[in-house]
């Protein structure tokens, strides 16, 4: 009888006591999300780094992700790979691959979990707040053998009732043992690495989109700024915009957008580009923010509605891995019954202008619009227009200096301005202008358009153009004096340069079949100035020089403006006036005067010492 007892209690008490024990190496979870190639991971004293996302040979999908695990207290890593569904486990940590996702841009469903840690064990009452790291546990409530408690994680806040029990509970595990009116028996445990912070390496967000007001059949500007919100330099950046089909409701929504390759096409379903459809960008470092604009002009055959437009952005990071972003805008495009002018054609003549010299502008006009423009007028001036010289802060201008606008372009006849009528299609015109002596570059022409529609409602339109300026060097070579000293001929080879641009590294060669000169080889000169000229000066060493014309041959060889080695070469013709001959015999009647002189001093000394 007294066995029977014992075995009816252990009957008893044995499942309560199973149902108390949990497992003996619990792990609980300290991370799960998404993370792409190149994302780190910082939790604990670990560092994983997702380096790879391998894609199968035979099927072309990822399914294996390349890891890279840093233990930071004795500075070890190992790398290791996971397919889906598998799970590497590290001292007191254990790495679980979820699932891969997103061919075009793979990113990895990733759960770290860690070792449970003790927290509390004991009686809680109403009140009662235990933390853990950034957790936050508290009992609120005890009522009719329930509790109700509050979780709280970085401003996340949860509720829930719990009888006795065992729980897992966000990342918790709770084991509530008895309740009673008042108090509550309960032990909390958390993973050992409750925090984690995950470092994005290069990613860019679209901080803003914006387009203004486009109308049917009218061009538009649509700016997107960028902003790399990561830690790493993003690289090789492309922005290129699409449309496509709205997805319909009858098709199954996935927990992640599917992203498809667009086809590059020349022109949008509801607008065509005036400019290149993708834009690139080199480099943009961590919290650097720049901004590309597309030209876009919309279709005449649109109704006024709301037009969708993707923005896709592609780049790399430092380490190579390939990242991707969209987003959708709805375009709103309106209808409006008025002109709209435009410049269809704005023509330089000649197209590249020379330093110091006149040219020609020939602009075309086109109206766009659905009405016709009265009383149009096209200004035109190398000076900005007068607001966007105004500046931010009014009463407080810059130096008087600063303000003045030195202007390198100016209309010929003080004539800057086209007048029409009225424009239903098109109209031309031509201004003429002249620049000053200025270097090499490109040079702006500030364009301002005024009209009105029939009602009298002014619009306008401002716009800039580039003028290009290219100097050039031009040489030419001319017999410059002609002198006789020591009884030989001098002369002098001019080398000028009629050109506008420094003709550098200029050096000459003459050479002659008639006259031997002096000296021989090729002289250098050096840089000669636009409109500038330098000479060399060489010796005819003939003994007998007949009176009559010679021609000798130059050579020139010069770098131009681009460094390029250019040569030129001229026949030029040199006129001796006189006929000039001396003979051998000359040297020794110097010699003999020179011997009779002596003697005549030597006789006149003898003298002199015999008087005495």
């Amino acid at each position: 009888m007294k066995k029977l007892a014992i075995v009816l209690i252990l009957m008893l008490i044995t499942p309560s006591t199973i149902k108390a024990q949990p497992q003996k190496e619990e792990y609980l979870l300290t991370f799960s999300g998404y993370l792409g190639i190149g994302d780190v991971l910082t939790f604990g004293n670990y560092t994983l780094t997702v380096e790879d996302i391998l894609t199968s040979p035979r099927t072309g999908i990822a399914n294996t992700v390349l890891f890279k695990l840093r233990d930071n207290i004795v500075f070890n890593e190992s790398e290791f790979s996971l397919q889906e569904g598998q799970e590497y486990q590290y001292k007191d940590v254990k790495i679980k691959l979820v699932v891969i996702t997103l061919e075009d841009n793979p990113r990895a469903l990733i759960r770290i979990y860690s070792k449970a840690v003790d927290v509390f064990y004991g009686d809680a009452h109403e009140r009662s707040i235990f933390r853990y790291g950034p957790i936050k546990f508290m009992v609120l409530e005890i009522k009719n053998g329930t509790f109700l408690a509050r979780y709280e994680k970085k401003g996340e806040v949860d509720y829930r009732y719990f009888g006795t029990g065992y729980y897992h509970w966000n990342e918790l595990s709770i084991y509530v043992e008895n309740i009673t009116n008042k108090t509550v028996r309960l032990k909390i445990k958390a993973p050992k690495y409750a925090q984690y912070a995950i470092i994005r390496g290069a990613e860019i967000a679209i901080e803003k989109v914006d387009f203004g007001e486009v109308e049917i059949g009218s061009p538009f500007k649509l700016t997107i700024t960028l902003r790399n919100v990561g830690n790493k330099n993003a690289r090789f950046i492309s922005v290129y915009l699409y449309s496509k089909e709205q997805i319909q409701e009858e098709q199954t929504q996935t927990l992640l957008p599917t992203i498809t390759i667009p086809q590059f096409e020349s022109s949008l379903p509801f607008a065509a580009y005036r400019e290149s459809p993708i834009k690139y960008l080199e480099v943009l470092a961590p919290g650097e923010e720049k901004t590309v604009a597309f030209t876009l002009i919309s279709s005449k055959n649109l109704k006024e509605n709301v037009y969708p437009l993707y923005i896709r952005i592609e780049y790399q990071d430092e380490d190579g891995a390939k990242k991707s972003k969209e987003v959708q805008v709805g375009i709103p495009v309106e209808d409006r019954i008025r002109p709209k002018v435009i410049i269809e054609e704005f023509k330089i003549i000649p197209p590249i202008v020379q330093p110091d010299s006149n040219f020609t502008v020939r602009i075309k006009l086109r109206n766009i619009g659905n009405s016709v423009a009265k009383h149009v007028r096209v200004r035109v001036t190398g000076e900005k227009p007068e607001e966007e010289k105004q500046t931010a802060y009014p009463y407080f201008p810059s130096g008087g200096e600063a303000a003045q606008q030195e202007v390198d372009i100016f209309p010929i006849r003080k004539q800057s301005l086209l007048y029409f009528s009225e424009v239903n299609t098109t109209a031309e015109g031509k201004l003429y202008f002249k620049i000053k002596q200025v270097q090499r570059g490109i040079y702006p022409l500030y364009v301002t358009i005024t009209y009105e529609d029939e009602n009298g409602v002014v619009y306008k339109e401002e716009t800039m153009f580039g003028v290009e300026v290219s100097a050039y060097p031009l040489l030419d070579l001319y017999i410059g004096n002609i002198w006789e000293s020591g009884g030989k001929y001098n002369f002098e080879v001019y080398v000028v340069n009629e050109g506008k641009d420094v003709a550098r590294g200029v050096t000459l060669d003459v050479t002659s079949k008639q006259l031997e000169l002096f000296p021989i080889g090729q002289r250098y000169v050096g840089s000669i100035a636009g409109l500038d000229y330098d000479s060399v000066n060489f010796q005819i060493l003939n003994k007998t020089i007949p009176k009559g014309e010679y021609v000798i041959h130059a050579k020139v060889y010069y770098k131009d403006e681009k460094g390029q080695e250019k040569t030129f070469e001229k026949d030029l013709v040199i006129r001796i006036p006189e006929t000039l001959s001396y003979s051998e015999r000359k040297p020794y009647e110097y010699y003999i005067g020179g011997g009779i002189i002596l003697l005549f001093i030597i006789i006149l000394l003898w003298r002199r010492k015999s008087v005495e």
